[in-house]
C-alpha cells in the first residue's frame, strides 16, 4: 500500500523484529506460491502489519520455516509459511496494490503506474475471484472517492472517510473465517482498522501536498487551506490543524487497539509499538521534512 504504518525499530525487542521481518517474508513467498514472481515486489510493511493484526485477531495458527531469499538464494531466512489465511492476505495485497496502481494512472503519475497496473491484471483477476467482497470493497471506495476528487471537496475528513472504510470492509472481508463473533471485538477491529486507513489516507495526503500542487492534482488540504508555496510554509502555518487531524486518528487507532489488547499474544508486543510509537513517530516525520519523506527500510 503506502508504507506509513510501521513499527519504531530502535524500540522494538529483537523477537518483535523479527517476528515482523519473518510475516513481511511469509507474505512475499505467499506471493510467489500463489501468484508467481513479479507480484512479489508489491509485499509492503502496510500489509505486513494487516498480517499480523488478523493473525492475532483470530487466532489463526503459523509456523516458521526457514529457506532462501529470491533476491539473496544463499542467505536462508525465517519467515512465516503461506497458509489458507496467508493466501487470504496475498490476495487483499494483489487487490490493493492493483487499485492503487489503477488509482495512479488516473492521476497521471507517469508510465510506473501503468506498467504495475498491466503486470497485476492477470494476478487480480485471480484473487478477485478468491475474494469478491474485498474487491467490491475496494471499487465501491475508490468510486466514491473519485467522485469528491471531481467535486473538489474541501473536507479532509470527507476524503479520508472513503479510504477509512475500504480498509474497515477489506479488513473484516479477509477475517471473515474468524471463530470469534463477539459485536465488541468485532466494532473494535472495525474502528482500528477505520482509523489506521484515515491516517494512512491523510498521511500520503500531506506527503504528495508538493507534488500535488506542482501537478494540479486534487489533495484535500491544499483545497481546504490553500495558499501552498513550499512545503516547510504551508506546514507551518497550518500546523495546528494537520496535527489535530493526524494525532485524532491516531489516537482513536490506539484506543480501539487497547480495548483488542488483551487477546493478544506473541504479536502483541509488535501491534502495541507499531499502533503507539510507529504511528505517532510517522507524524512527527511527516510534519517536521521539508520534503517528501523516503520510503521505509526496516
Amino acid at each position: 500500500m503506502y508504507g506509513y504504518v510501521t513499527p519504531v525499530k530502535e524500540e522494538l525487542h529483537c523477537s518483535d523484529f523479527m517476528l515482523f521481518r519473518s510475516f513481511y517474508c511469509g507474505i512475499c513467498k505467499a506471493m510467489g506460491k500463489f501468484y508467481g514472481q513479479l507480484p512479489r515486489f508489491t509485499t509492503n510493511y502496510d500489509i505486513t502489519f494487516l498480517s499480523v493484526l488478523l493473525h492475532e485477531y483470530t487466532g489463526a495458527e503459523y509456523v516458521f520455516e526457514k529457506k532462501g531469499c529470491v533476491l539473496n538464494p544463499f542467505k536462508k531466512k525465517i519467515y512465516v509459511a503461506p497458509n489458507g489465511f496467508g493466501e487470504r492476505i496475498a490476495a487483499a495485497n494483489i487487490i490493493l496494490s492493483y487499485y492503487k496502481a489503477a488509482d495512479g494512472c488516473i492521476d497521471r503519475e507517469g508510465a510506473k503506474m501503468r506498467v504495475v497496473r498491466g503486470l497485476l491484471k492477470k494476478p487480480y483477476r485471480k484473487a478477485s475471484a478468491l475474494l469478491p467482497g474485498v474487491d467490491n470493497a475496494c471499487k465501491t471506495w475508490y468510486d466514491r472517492l473519485r467522485a469528491l476528487e471531481k467535486e473538489n471537496c474541501p473536507s479532509p475528513d470527507r476524503a479520508a472517510d472513503c479510504f477509512a472504510n475500504m480498509l474497515k470492509e477489506v479488513t473484516l472481508r479477509i477475517a471473515e473465517c474468524d471463530v470469534r463473533t463477539t459485536k465488541e471485538a468485532q466494532s473494535n477491529l472495525s474502528a482500528l482498522a477505520y482509523n489506521v486507513g484515515k491516517f494512512v489516507y491523510l498521511a500520503d495526503a500531506l506527503d504528495d501536498a508538493g507534488e500535488d500542487f506542482k501537478k494540479k492534482r486534487y489533495n484535500p488540504f491544499l483545497v481546504a487551506y490553500g495558499g501552498f508555496t513550499t512545503r516547510a510554509e504551508f506546514i507551518e502555518k497550518n500546523r495546528e490543524p494537520l496535527t489535530f487531524i493526524l494525532a485524532s486518528s491516531v489516537n482513536r487507532a490506539i484506543e480501539s487497539f487497547n480495548n483488542l489488547r488483551h487477546s493478544f499474544k506473541d504479536g502483541g508486543g509488535l501491534l502495541q509499538n507499531i499502533v503507539y510509537r510507529g504511528l505517532r513517530s510517522k507524524c512527527g516525520e511527516l510534519l517536521a521534512s521539508e520534503k517528501k519523506i523516503k520510503p521505509p527500510r526496516l
